[in-house]
């Protein structure tokens, strides 16, 4: 019965878990991807990238998620650090991109972009592996250029994303569990709302603590936690209801 109810919840949440990088839906930068990396937009992945990454500004999209965040501006005495810190990680995936498919990223890139020289032109089918790929990339470059802000503009934009993360799977988790026929008390969704404003304030410190480095393995297990506060906040009834919900045949 407890298994049974514990997928269910998995399920549930899993369903409202909403991707850090899709967190502004009027976009902001971000042609490959973003800000789990999180940029401002609903296409998932880093900076806006094109097909030729180098010639990209970052300070561009910078400059437009901490103006979201309304977090500090960038002093003109950071451009020159910061930009060296994306140069060089740019340079780092591109290589990781091509040792991996043994095709160039600029190539990668262009081949995802719509058809040129006709009108009308549709966008190619996009190869999967190197979507995921330069999603993957384009976020760890992103991180790294964040990293190199100061701490004030890093946690204001970061807190940011977070907040803005935590709206919307409450939201979503609120929804899923009335139509799965779990009704929560008002009491119950204050507690859920508790504990996703906790899931918010580590999910800040956690990605700020990082420095630029990985932060998966920290948040794979922040959402662990939160799936289980949310589970002890159900009675005995509501997981009845998942129960029966897990218990149900499947339609032919």
């Amino acid at each position: 019965m407890k298994h049974a109810n514990w997928f269910v919840l998995i399920l549930l949440i899993a369903l409202t878990t909403v991707p850090a990088l899709a967190q502004d839906d009027d976009g902001g930068g971000a042609g490959g991807g973003g800000l789990d990396g999180d940029s401002f937009n609903d296409e998932g992945g880093g900076f806006s990238m094109g097909s030729s990454a180098p010639a990209v500004d970052p300070m561009v999209d910078l400059r437009s998620w901490l103006a979201k965040a309304s977090a500090p501006p960038i002093e003109k005495k950071q451009e020159k650090s910061l930009k060296s810190i994306y140069d060089k990680q740019v340079k780092l995936m591109a290589d990781s991109f091509e040792k991996k498919f043994g095709v160039s990223l600029q190539s990668a890139l262009a081949a995802q972009a719509p058809a040129r020289g006709r009108r009308g032109g549709t966008a190619r089918q996009a190869n999967p592996a190197h979507s995921a790929e330069i999603l993957r990339l384009s976020t760890l470059v992103m991180d790294k250029v964040i990293a190199g802000l100061r701490m004030d503009q890093q946690s204001a934009l970061r807190k940011y994303q977070s907040e803005e993360l935590r709206v919307k799977e409450v939201r979503l988790l609120k929804e899923r569990m009335a139509a799965a026929g779990i009704i929560l008390t008002e009491e119950q969704k204050s507690q859920v709302d508790e504990v996703y404003a906790r899931k918010s304030r580590l999910r800040t410190l956690a990605i700020i603590e990082a420095k630029g480095a990985p932060y998966d393995r920290n948040i794979a297990i922040l959402e662990r936690q939160t799936t289980q506060r949310v589970v002890q906040l159900l009675d005995q009834s509501q997981k009845a209801v998942l129960s029966a919900g897990v218990s149900k045949p499947k339609a032919p």
